[in-house]
């Protein structure tokens, strides 16, 4: 297991790569999806709760774990 980095992420989300991790005993992941208009969206949250995101951005910019960003806790999720 290694610790994630923003470059990371992004390859993940350019190769539709899933991939998931456990933070405080609680298991997360991120998945891809089709919207109505078959563009790709991300999928991320606890496992089988995910919430969908349009893209990266928005899922770096809104998306949480418990009460902290993603994005701000990339460093301390050890990918599986």
């Amino acid at each position: 297991m290694h610790s994630m980095t923003k470059e990371q992420l992004f390859f993940y989300v350019e190769t539709q790569k899933v991939f998931e991790f456990t933070y405080k005993g609680k298991v997360y992941n991120m998945t891809y999806d089709r919207d109505e208009k078959g563009n790709t969206v991300l999928v991320f949250g606890r496992l089988y709760e995910g919430k969908r995101y349009a893209g990266v951005g928005e899922l770096l910019n809104t998306a949480k774990i418990e009460n902290h960003f993603f994005k701000d806790m990339l460093d301390t999720i050890d990918i599986r």
